[in-house]
């Protein structure tokens, strides 16, 4: 099957515009030189024909004319430049090769060009045209045996056809291997920019996840904090008022836990008294102890269970056993609130499972109050599970929540531990 050549950008650059003219005005200059070499008897013995010196002079003017169009008709330009040195040798007996630079030329362009099986073709029919030629031309010669006719021939053919041939098929290998590089490369810097989006998207979505878990359990608590010193504001002023400094407490930790949050995406900069940020202690399963603390604070029962011996499990793991335990909490507190909540964490030789059980909401009345107070709660507890369930995978482990028998709600975490030595 034909392959389809290079297509040359021609610009209008002084140097691609040198390189352009250059070969036609070296084609002339033979013509000129040929002509004045004849005039100044300067050849040696006169050459055979009958045609005069200037007519061969301007057959090979015509080819420098022609070669000025070998970029647009490489075909039509060698067949004009192979036709005129062929008359060159027809009228001069074989002897001159005056018209071999221009025919040189045209072959190289054409190599390039033209598709490699048309373009071959046509300058094997050149090439064959030319020994033809050239051997019965020399055949009228007294001075050429037979097998020197043959001998020169074939010089001919390979100087004007095969060695310019080979030159433009090796300059055209170089300039498709240059194009694959840099097809390559260009395939290289999409999939980098391609990844770096991910990586981007990704980072957006962890954030937004921690975004969600930190507000939603901060959020929870204030709603029930403000629920209940609204409750109290009749009944027990004093506590009302505590109630309400604790909320401010609240929020104001809130506030700082998303700072610290957001802080992440600029950890390079100094805080506001020009000293640089504090790091942000990472979550882990040692930390649900004071989670569970916070939670009861605020007046929730909580009850929890350690099993096993605790060891550590990796960043990843520890944040997404923490994160589920939080999201959990929040869950429970916004849409069971008086429940009893149960938190059990069971080291084994291979896993560790930590459950997080509610029973169902001691109030109703005050079940539907909190669920009233929430914006769309069924889409921020499915956006919460959600992120649950994408850390779970994260870290090779699995997520099972749904409804307990008595009227309750389970979520459990079941991650694998890493062997020792190993991290996760």
């Amino acid at each position: 099957m034909a392959s389809a050549h290079r297509t040359e950008d021609r610009t209008s650059s002084p140097r691609s515009r040198i390189v352009e003219l250059l070969p036609p005005v070296l084609t002339l200059a033979l013509a000129i030189g040929y002509v004045g070499l004849d005039l100044t008897d300067g050849f040696a013995e006169p050459v055979a024909g009958t045609i005069p010196p200037l007519v061969r002079g301007g057959l090979v003017a015509v080819q420098a004319l022609a070669l000025l169009a070998r970029y647009r008709r490489p075909a039509a330009v060698f067949a004009v430049v192979v036709l005129l040195d062929l008359v060159i040798l027809v009228t001069s007996a074989g002897e001159l090769g005056t018209g071999a630079f221009a025919v040189m030329v045209a072959v190289y362009v054409l190599s390039r060009r033209v598709p490699r099986r048309r373009g071959y073709a046509t300058i094997a029919i050149g090439a064959a045209a030319t020994a033809i030629v050239s051997i019965a031309a020399g055949s009228v010669s007294p001075e050429l045996t037979p097998l020197d006719g043959v001998f020169v021939a074939l010089v001919r053919v390979i100087v004007q056809y095969a060695v310019p041939a080979a030159i433009g098929e090796y300059f055209l290998g170089r300039e498709r291997l240059a194009d694959a590089l840099r097809t390559q490369a260009e395939s290289v810097e999409r999939e980098r920019i391609e990844r770096d989006q991910r990586e981007v998207q990704a980072g957006r979505t962890a954030l937004a996840r921690e975004l969600h878990d930190i507000a939603g359990h901060h959020l929870s608590g204030i709603i029930v904090s403000a629920q209940a010193a609204s409750a109290l504001t009749r009944s027990d002023p004093d506590r009302a008022r505590e109630t309400l400094l604790a909320l401010q407490d609240d929020a104001r930790t809130a506030l700082a836990d998303l700072r610290r949050t957001v802080g992440l995406l600029r950890h390079d900069d100094p805080s506001s008294d020009g000293t640089a940020a504090a790091p942000v202690a990472a979550p882990s399963i040692a930390r649900v102890a004071a989670l569970l603390d916070d939670a009861r604070s605020r007046g929730v029962t909580v009850h929890d269970v350690l099993i096993g011996r605790p060891r550590p499990l990796g960043p990843l793991t520890e944040t997404a056993a923490y994160r589920m335990v939080q999201e959990s909490l929040a869950n429970a507190v916004r849409h069971a609130p008086g429940a009893t909540i149960d938190v059990r964490i069971e080291y084994s030789s291979d896993a560790v499972r930590l459950t997080v059980t509610n029973g169902p909401p001691a109030d109703a009345a005050a079940a539907g109050r909190a669920t009233a107070t929430t914006a769309d709660p069924g889409e921020r507890e499915r956006y919460g599970l959600a992120g649950m369930e994408e850390r779970a995978g994260l870290v090779g482990g699995t997520l099972t929540t749904g409804p307990t028998a008595d009227g309750g709600w389970s979520n459990s975490l079941l991650v694998p531990a890493p062997e020792r030595g190993g991290t996760t």
